[in-house]
């Protein structure tokens, strides 16, 4: 069963957009494109990355080899394998608040 989660209904921003951080998806420089990273935790994410200005990631896929998959995007509708995957994951790489005016 796939878990679904719609922002402004399970999780909310007070501080405008919910957009992951490109260290989440990389090490290096923070260029546009798509980029994977492998955290310590276990989480595979992999994401594009949009510059203008201001970094971010929308859309992504985060794997995790014992609590499955999460993807999608924090501004609109973020899928799971399971309940626990998502808690794990939004626990652990939380999305950041910004406001796409400041850029």
């Amino acid at each position: 069963m796939v878990v679904k989660k719609k922002f402004g209904v399970d999780f909310n921003s007070e501080g405008g957009a919910l957009t992951l951080n490109p260290s989440e998806v990389t090490d290096g420089g923070e260029e546009d494109g798509v980029h994977k990273k492998t955290h310590k935790d276990g989480w595979t994410i992999e994401g594009k990355i949009h510059e203008d200005y201001y970094t971010w990631v929308n859309d992504f896929e985060a794997n995790h080899p014992k609590l499955g998959k999460v993807w999608g995007n924090f501004e609109n509708t973020v899928f799971a394998d399971s309940e626990e995957a998502f808690e794990d994951f939004y626990t652990k790489h939380k999305p950041s608040a910004w406001d796409y005016w400041d850029i």
